[in-house]
């Protein structure tokens, strides 16, 4: 089983993009992480884009928008603690 499918339906909020986003979280292994990071910034980068280009938000997309920058956020601390970008 995939790492990404281990995460039960019933608690993705956001399929667009939560799955991946919570495979880095969980991905233990240094060269995994490399390729479920690129994996989860581009999902979360496209439908950050998609939500972007609604003119009136609705209060779900206000929420996943701000669900969205908390991601990046923390998906930007585990590329400097655990992938030491700089």
């Amino acid at each position: 089983m995939a790492l990404r499918d281990s995460v039960s339906s019933s608690s993705v909020r956001f399929p667009a993009w939560q799955r991946e986003y919570e495979a880095v979280l969980l991905e233990l292994d240094t060269n995994a992480c490399f390729k479920c990071m690129e994996i989860a910034e581009a999902a979360v980068m496209t439908r950050r884009s998609v939500l972007e280009d609604q003119p009136e938000p609705s209060v779900e997309a206000r929420t996943e928008r701000r669900a969205i920058e908390e991601a990046l956020a923390r998906l930007g601390e585990i590329k400097r603690n655990r992938l030491f970008f700089r």
